[in-house]
């Protein structure tokens, strides 16, 4: 059946934009299974009506004329990532006035609910802020876990003493400062990789990196490098302040890396109990946790196997297919 992807072409500037890499991964896996998966060009006219169903990724300007589409089947993965509290995210969704054009993202989500069939949300998390951010009720809410990504070893590989951490280093969100701050307290060893704003050049951060011997920061790498790091390493942290889900977390696991987590939102969720929980505004309690997990001998393989065992693509697409199937996909 025929399915459009629609994401802002914001998301499209940088091909590691999480919500860019969420809908690339579902769109291959659909096609693979045999449906029909249009990604959305905004330059082409669309006939809305001939989709069984339409899938939105993130925010988008298609929410500010949802009313205008005619078909009934429109999916939305809102993809929220906020820690603040529920009270005050329900509060900034009420922030708009339509007639002057006054709006922002969360205001758009709340105009566009009676046109969106099912919301898919990625953790329990994530789908309360949905029910009592927006009111949406709960049967109209589906939790599809994100996947890991590349096939997995059959057996825990041999591993090295240093802790990995993925990001754009730079995002304050990803709290990457404290990671360091905790790995010169703590000397352990710490490799980090991805991208860095142009601001890095001349930061504090780059300064404490050159500063300390233990820390090592490798820019972008490829595929292939990253598969071999995540081979290799002890410890993946994760020690972010917002986080949705964290995909390079659950990369890591699945090859045999003891997570060190943010207790802040979904991303714990994933782990069945075995991951280290950090208070992420805490050095210490990042610090500790990593040195805890450096030694640990008693969570791996057991959190290998729950991740790949829960989380492969074929598994989480088959709720994702599930949730299209009242719209025809299966005829």
């Amino acid at each position: 059946m025929r399915i459009a992807f629609v994401i802002s072409s914001s998301f499209c500037v940088s091909p590691y934009n999480g919500i860019r890499a969420q809908a690339q991964i579902w769109a291959d896996e659909l096609i693979r299974q045999g449906h029909q998966v249009v990604k959305v060009n905004p330059w082409q006219r669309q006939e809305w009506e001939t989709y069984n169903v339409i899938h939105l990724f993130g925010h988008s300007s298609l929410l500010n004329i949802i009313s205008r589409i005619n078909n009934p089947n429109i999916f939305l993965s809102p993809i929220i990532d906020s820690f603040k509290p529920v009270w005050a995210y329900r509060l900034a969704t009420m922030w708009g006035f339509d007639k002057l054009r006054l709006s922002s993202h969360n205001h758009d989500f709340r105009n566009a609910k009676p046109y969106i069939r099912k919301w898919c949300v990625r953790t329990k998390f994530e789908a309360d802020y949905v029910h009592r951010g927006y009111d949406v009720p709960l049967e109209d809410i589906v939790t599809i876990p994100l996947s890991y990504r590349f096939p997995t070893p059959t057996s825990l590989p041999n591993k090295e003493n240093f802790c990995l951490h993925v990001s754009n280093i730079t995002a304050s969100r990803k709290n990457v400062m404290r990671l360091i701050d905790a790995a010169i307290k703590y000397k352990f060893k710490l490799v980090l990789a991805g991208s860095a704003d142009a601001c890095f050049r001349n930061s504090e951060m780059k300064r404490k990196i050159d500063s300390n011997d233990n820390i090592e920061y490798i820019g972008r790498v490829s595929d292939e490098k990253l598969r071999q790091l995540y081979m290799q390493a002890k410890v993946f942290a994760l020690p972010s302040i917002g986080e949705g889900v964290g995909l390079v977390a659950l990369d890591a696991a699945a090859y045999g890396c003891d997570i060190v987590v943010t207790s802040i939102g979904g991303p714990k969720e994933y782990y069945d109990g075995l991951a280290f929980e950090v208070d992420p505004y805490s050095v210490d309690s990042i610090g500790k946790a990593v040195m805890a997990a450096m030694s640990d001998t008693d969570r791996q393989p057991r959190l290998m196997r729950h991740v790949i065992d829960s989380y492969g693509l074929a598994k989480c697409m088959h709720k994702l297919v599930d949730s299209y199937a009242p719209c025809g996909i299966n005829n």
